[in-house]
């Protein structure tokens, strides 16, 4: 066989080849096309629902006495007699005896202020008998008493011996004064604070005995902000009939316990540094030792306290989590055809997480709480938890899936 004739072949197998290979591409069947499915982003709602809301303000202070007394001596002498209660946390009641400093020195000052009184009314009375007898021996001149002259009346020496009376019952005053002076009473019901001296301690005028507060009712004084005072109600000086209740809670015996409490007064300064106002509320029987029927664990002085002030009341506020705003005043919702839109909200007040929300929703709105990188207003959402609809072909696609089939 020639060459010409084998490279013919050759070549001629080659294009059939080729001729084969092109007629079976062009013959295959097509895969069946899948329906394009639209993903739309799924995110969580929750539905926002009007309520009345009752605002709650928060606050923080140190609980403190009403009334805080230094007992101070009065007299001077020897610390005779202490009471049992007399100990720092010792109760006491009102008029109770707390010290008695030793009385001889001024038991014998009042029995001598007594004689000098009884001394110098005697002498009052003689010259009162002396002035009598005068006054009618100038009658028996026959002359006028409006003529004679004080002397021969004797007026000055009468009116020496009142003014003697007067004096000798000033000091006998002043001698008993210091005789009640060396026992000490408390001078309400109240604590012990501090304790200074003791029994068989000479005390001098001035000197310190000890420090005692009152436990009728304690006082929490809370600073505010000017926003605060907006949603609380607070007595002033035209209207002091308001008394907003607070509940204060703190830590006692390793428990969070609460105590009641009443916002009785504000305070007429503003703290110049702060810029706050200051309130101070009320906590009556903060030890429960007057009331039998207060059952509270003792709020001790000094205690650091949270209080929540009950405020104002407003109606059809939506209450909404501050995680859902994505800037201070807009939300992202989905309307009832789960389409997303953006609302701007008037927002009544803002908390540390929530916030309380009067306008801006439209009815079948639904706050998104999933974060979308790139909203676009009128978006299709899936939304979790509800069931999506079944997709309804068209009738091009019903054809093209029937074509599919019978391949």
């Amino acid at each position: 066989m020639s060459l010409k004739k084998s490279a013919f072949i050759g070549i001629t197998i080659v294009l059939v080849g080729i001729l084969i290979i092109a007629v079976m591409v062009a013959n295959k069947p097509e895969p069946p096309k899948k329906p394009v499915k639209d993903v739309f982003p799924l995110v969580e709602v929750i539905s926002p629902e009007a309520k009345p809301t009752t605002f709650e303000v928060e606050a923080h202070g140190v609980v403190m006495p009403r009334t805080e007394t230094t007992l101070v001596s009065e007299v001077s002498g020897v610390i005779q007699q202490v009471s049992d209660k007399f100990v720092v946390g010792g109760f006491f009641r009102q008029g109770e005896i707390l010290l008695q400093i030793e009385a001889t020195d001024y038991e014998v000052g009042v029995e001598q202020a007594k004689a000098r009184l009884a001394s110098e009314r005697a002498k009052h009375a003689q010259e009162k008998a002396k002035a009598e007898q005068a006054k009618k021996e100038w009658d028996l001149t026959g002359r006028s008493r409006e003529n004679a002259p004080i002397i021969a009346l004797r007026e000055p020496f009468l009116l020496e011996a009142k003014a003697n009376v007067l004096s000798a019952e000033a000091d006998l005053k002043k001698a008993e004064q210091k005789l009640a002076r060396t026992v000490i009473r408390a001078p309400y019901d109240g604590m012990v604070k501090v304790k200074s001296a003791d029994v068989g301690q000479f005390v001098a005028t001035g000197t310190q005995l000890g420090s005692t507060f009152a436990i009728d009712y304690a006082e929490v004084r809370l600073p505010l902000t000017d926003q605060d005072l907006a949603f609380i109600e607070v007595p002033d000086w035209k209207n002091n009939n308001i008394e907003s209740k607070v509940v204060l809670t703190a830590n006692y015996a390793g428990e969070k316990r609460l105590w009641k409490g009443k916002l009785v007064r504000m305070e007429g300064v503003v703290d110049a540094q702060s810029r706050v106002h200051y309130v101070v509320v009320r906590v009556a029987d903060p030890y429960a030792v007057l009331n039998e029927n207060n059952q509270a664990p003792p709020l001790k002085i000094g205690s650091f306290v949270t209080a929540i002030i009950q405020g104002k009341k407003e109606d059809n506020l939506v209450k909404i989590p501050r995680e859902a705003f994505k800037d201070l005043n807009n939300v992202l919702v989905s309307d009832k055809d789960n389409k997303l839109y953006k609302r701007r909200l008037e927002v009544v007040r803002s908390q540390a997480n929530d916030v309380y929300v009067r306008s801006g929703l439209q009815q079948g709105d639904r706050i998104v709480m999933t974060s979308i990188e790139s909203p676009v207003q009128g978006m299709s959402l899936r939304i979790s938890g509800e069931t999506e609809p079944e997709k309804v072909n068209s009738p091009e696609e019903k054809k093209e899936s029937y074509a599919q089939k019978n391949q």
